[in-house]
């Protein structure tokens, strides 16, 4: 399958800004390069081993935010839409060269490439992430989840997961109905099921997704309690869970907001991540407004994540 790769050079404070519009725009999804960021995460966390120790210089200076899209999309309007808003942005803020370049892929390229960094890592103190092709020794206590991400997007080390993951952990209650929606990779509809949820459905709209999700699912031995669906959110019957996960984007969650009723019991907790910060104001507004109620908040970068009771 080919896709266009879409590929902006800017810096940290703006990569972050710049993928959410990216998002907004159709991608099917973003990938950040930033070599600082690497060189931070090994040398502040023992649990991320790179296989390259070059791997971060290799890629410069300057963070280069990527988001792909479909072989057919609009080339001119996207690549307009965007020279526009890197404008907007360069006016309130240093967002580096700025320089976009476009070219088309195919996924035979980069399908096995990210199995050379993938390593065994932490989303929370007691979960572990790893790939089927590694070797890892639990220890004591701790929830290994086998994951191979496939051409789904998500393998956890976003901070939107992690957030999603460690309220999971707060708020789950063992026997817990879950929903997973945007589900991806299945990593929440994983630790849900790992952390004692009695049921668990994962849906998402990408067929790619719900092929790999199935497969991670099977992999990990929770076929019994974790069904994948492919769909959205009006596709499933209404029927009440206990604990809802979405870890999606703004523009995808403000909606929900109206409609989310339909699926929530007396005492539903509802976890939100894949907020940007600047947007948080405004799901919090529309989501009070359709009655549901705030009870905790989290922030990690430029990312919140929040949590509603029905």
């Amino acid at each position: 399958m080919k896709w266009i790769e879409v590929s902006v050079t800017t810096n940290e404070p703006a990569s972050e800004i710049l993928s959410e519009f990216l998002m907004e725009l159709g991608a099917s999804g973003t990938e950040i390069v930033d070599a600082n960021a690497f060189r931070q995460a090994s040398e502040q966390n023992s649990y991320l081993d790179y296989a390259d120790d070059g791997l971060a210089e290799s890629y410069g200076p300057d963070v280069e935010v990527k988001a792909y899209y479909p072989e057919g999309a609009d080339i001119g309007k996207l690549l307009g839409r965007i020279s526009q808003r890197m404008d907007e942005l360069s006016g309130l803020m240093d967002t580096g060269s700025g320089t976009v370049r476009w070219q088309v892929r195919d996924d035979a390229e980069w399908k096995d490439n990210w199995k050379a960094y993938f390593k065994p890592f932490r989303l929370t103190d007691r979960i572990v992430v790893k790939p089927s092709w590694e070797n890892y020794v639990p220890g004591n206590g701790q929830i290994v989840i086998e994951l191979d991400p496939g051409m789904a997007f998500g393998t956890g080390t976003h901070e939107t997961t992690r957030m999603c993951a460690l309220l999971g952990e707060k708020y789950l209650k063992p026997g817990d109905r879950v929903l997973d929606l945007g589900c991806g990779t299945a990593i929440l509809a994983l630790v849900a099921a790992k952390l004692g949820a009695g049921s668990v459905l994962a849906v998402d709209i990408d067929e790619a997704a719900v092929k790999t999700a199935r497969q991670n699912v099977e992999n990990n031995g929770e076929a019994s309690r974790i069904e994948v669906r492919r769909g959205v959110l009006s596709d499933i019957g209404k029927e009440p869970f206990d604990l809802i996960l979405i870890n999606i984007i703004a523009d995808v969650i403000i909606p929900l907001a109206g409609i989310i009723r339909g699926y929530t019991g007396e005492n539903t907790r509802i976890i939100l991540s894949g907020i940007i910060g600047s947007r948080r104001d405004e799901v919090v507004s529309i989501w009070q407004d359709a009655g549901l109620r705030l009870v905790e908040e989290v922030k990690t970068g430029e990312w919140v994540a929040l949590v509603f009771h029905a």
